[in-house]
């Protein structure tokens, strides 16, 4: 496992090759780092407790077996026996990857074998993480050799309090996103449904413990904000996301060329992981903003047409990550 580091005025990143993780983001003029974290590097790569800081494959989120081109596939089935869960047992955050560096930019690559976690076709990926002034850009890039279902992510963990002792429910939130998927008892996204007139509904800023104890079935099944969004887009690259904490004004922008936005509020988040720091993890610690296609879209009648990619096809995410004061 190596360590690599990409500087520039206003930021300062940390990634390891295994899981092409991002262990540090900070914001230079404050001196506060974003990125909540694994305090051994090792724990990246023995046991990545929530996925922290790495990228998602072939499939972000749950997924149950599905059908493409009249074939029937088997998805191995790492939660409880009853799905996958980003990507198996042997997800793209376990693999070690390739890396190349140049002035403002790293390439972190990788395979997946043909039939891996239950998936049709060989896979070639990479992701490359570029500065430029205050901006973290996100580009994920994928070919297959057979007809297959494609969505990746970074499962980062954000607290902008600039202190992980205090917990990110006072941070405000605004989500670009009229919509959102329904989950099942197991979690599962089934069906999409309209945020007007619920708790999950962030289309005005507010702070994201203010409705968090609403009694909400949706709440209650995924303890808390677990749900994938559907974002409005109107252009090839959309605004998601707006993240600022009152205590240091820090802002996190997010802009993306994705369907979905997961908004994640670290509800399992607890004692069995560390923190840089040496601070023991607790629940809502940090919170995750993924952005992904729409999850188990196969198994959705509406979307059962998305993140389908064939030989001819190229898989093309880009992400872009504005940290200000």
């Amino acid at each position: 496992m190596k360590e690599y580091v990409l500087k520039n005025e206003k930021l300062e990143v940390h990634f390891i090759d295994v899981g092409a993780v991002i262990t540090k983001l900070i914001h230079l003029e404050t001196g506060i780092n974003i990125i909540v974290g694994h305090e051994d590097l090792k724990t990246y790569q023995e046991n990545n407790i929530g996925y922290m800081n790495a990228v998602i494959g072939r499939h972000s989120g749950r997924i149950t077996d599905f059908t493409l081109a009249g074939e029937v596939y088997q998805v191995t089935k790492n939660i409880n026996g009853i799905y996958q869960l980003h990507g198996g047992f042997q997800g793209f955050n376990t693999k070690e990857f390739a890396v190349e560096t140049g002035e403002n930019w790293i390439m972190f690559t990788t395979t997946s074998k043909d039939g891996e976690e239950g998936y049709p076709g060989a896979v070639a990926f990479s992701i490359t993480y570029s500065l430029y002034e205050d901006e973290v850009h996100l580009l994920y890039e994928a070919t297959t050799s057979k007809t297959t279902v494609l969505s990746f992510t970074n499962h980062a963990y954000f607290n902008l309090n600039g202190d992980v002792t205090k917990d990110i429910l006072n941070h405000e939130l605004y989500l670009n996103a009229d919509r959102y998927l329904l989950l099942d008892q197991n979690l599962i996204p089934y069906e999409a449904a309209p945020l007007d007139n619920t708790p999950l509904d962030f289309r005005k800023m507010k702070p994201i413990g203010k409705d968090l104890n609403q009694d909400f079935k949706q709440l209650h099944i995924a303890g808390g904000f677990d749900h994938p969004y559907l974002l409005n887009k109107e252009n090839k690259i959309n605004h998601v996301a707006t993240l600022r904490s009152p205590l240091t004004g820090l802002t996190l922008d997010i802009h993306s060329t994705e369907d979905v936005v997961v908004f994640y509020a670290g509800n399992a988040i607890n004692d069995d992981c560390t923190v840089v720091g040496g601070i023991k993890g607790y629940k809502h610690m940090a919170l995750c903003l993924e952005t992904q296609g729409i999850p188990n879209s196969l198994n959705i009648e509406e979307f059962k047409e998305k993140n389908i990619y064939g030989p001819e096809d190229k898989y093309l995410q880009k992400t872009i990550w504005k940290i200000s004061t």
